[in-house]
């Protein structure tokens, strides 16, 4: 069974597509819409389809319109039209649709993420002479994929308590270590082409990249990981997660920087980096501590002698917990500033607040102290810690997601596995 065009046939594609290109366009359209370069399950991918991708594939990556350029773009463009072939017909088996208010919306917010303005994808298409069609169609595929997949694994991807626990600790292991916000374009290795012309792709991509062409676009036209459908991005990543290869090169690269293509067991990958950080621990003086006090004054209307302020402070040691308790008994005494103090930052309290408060526990009662010449005693009635660690809704979210992604990319490859893929050029 074949699966991907050998390079001979990748470089007679150029030639009939180069040909068809000089031809008048409604002419080369028609011939080409009859031309078959691959059958995916009785369904055929023309000529005319490759090309039109190739169009835009070259745009997008800024690479210039050569015959080289062509033929090594070729393998992986038509790989991603049978990826999509695939996926459309997968969808129709599930009867899964979409929508024209789902379809508006998804290219609302690919021109919106383009920076266009409303009907600026329909513009492109005729700059580039391509059927606006074509650019619907790798929409539309990428929309019916994301509902394929959430029909058959959505069920199964959502994380346990336990999961979301486990990445917390994980989060937690990984502070005071550096980060770094990754983007990447993945190009395996597949049969289709040699090492040297995986490479001299990824060596183009790269130079392009680092000219100024949009890194997103490039991701999603060129990229065979399952971030390719988010533009390559990876997210905030720690120092050591990714492969050895990968990993060395982060310290190497600046903020927005675009590596060289790097090479790895499986293909060759080219990153970005969009920042760097070193996630640290919660700040102290920006925890909040809610506090309450009683108040033991030696003169005044409510003064309390020393022999009862010693009996009122044992009382108050042995069985007084917790700041219901602690508030009624200072109620009862009715002494001048008892009370709660209300939600204070510990590092806006004064020193000798801040040095009693601090390590006391919640619930329990300090010593007595003295604040502006009377006797206090204190509560911490509780102790809001800020936390530089996403939310466990967050952590669910995204473990969702990341499980949604290699449950497509295993899906996909059981669908080409199973096909009946026939390449005519």
């Amino acid at each position: 069974m074949k699966r991907l065009a050998s390079v001979t046939r990748a470089a007679a594609l150029v030639c009939c597509t180069l040909a068809a290109l000089a031809a008048p366009a409604t002419s080369a359209r028609a011939q080409d819409a009859l031309r078959i370069a691959a059958v995916v399950n009785d369904e055929i991918v023309s000529v005319f389809d490759l090309t039109t991708r190739l169009r835009i594939a070259l745009f997008s990556s800024r690479l210039e319109d050569t015959p080289e350029n062509r033929r090594r773009l070729a393998p992986p463009v038509l790989r991603a039209l049978i990826d999509e072939r695939l996926e459309f017909q997968e969808a129709k088996r599930l009867n899964i649709s979409a929508s024209d208010e789902e379809m508006n919306q998804t290219v609302a917010r690919v021109e919106q993420g383009n920076r266009m303005p409303p009907g600026g994808l329909k513009q492109l298409a005729a700059g580039l002479n391509v059927p606006y069609d074509t650019m619907l169609d790798q929409i539309r595929a990428q929309l019916l994929w994301i509902k394929v997949v959430n029909r058959l694994y959505g069920a199964r991807a959502t994380p346990s308590p336990e999961d979301i626990q486990d990445r917390l600790a994980q989060l937690r292991a990984n502070l005071g270590r550096p980060e770094y916000d990754i983007s990447e374009i993945f190009l395996p290795f597949d049969g289709s082409q040699s090492d040297a012309e995986v490479k001299a792709l990824a060596d183009n991509l790269s130079a392009q990249l680092r000219s100024g062409a949009p890194f997103e676009q490039a991701a999603r036209q060129f990229s065979r990981s399952p971030t390719a459908g988010r533009g390559g991005d990876l997210g905030w990543v720690p120092q050591g997660e990714l492969e050895p290869e990968l990993d060395a090169v982060l310290p190497n690269l600046g903020t927005n920087e675009i590596s060289a293509p790097i090479r790895t067991e499986s293909g060759y990958t080219i990153l970005k980096v969009g920042g760097r950080r070193v996630q640290q621990g919660a700040n102290p003086a920006e925890t909040r501590l809610r506090l309450s006090q009683i108040k033991l004054p030696e003169t005044g209307p409510k003064a309390i002698s020393a022999a009862d302020r010693a009996k009122v402070l044992s009382y108050i040691q042995a069985s007084v917990r917790g700041c219901e308790a602690f508030d009624a008994y200072g109620k009862s005494l009715a002494t001048p500033g008892t009370g709660p103090l209300g939600s204070l930052k510990q590092g806006e309290l004064p020193s000798a607040i801040a040095g009693v408060v601090t390590p006391l526990a919640v619930g329990a009662p300090s010593a007595a102290i003295d604040l502006g010449g009377v006797p206090t005693v204190l509560m911490v009635c509780g102790r809001d810690v800020p936390s530089t660690l996403p939310s466990e809704e967050q952590i669910s979210t995204q473990l969702r997601s990341q499980r949604l992604e290699r449950a497509a990319e295993r899906h996909l490859r059981d669908l080409r596995r199973l096909a009946i893929i026939d390449i005519r050029i």
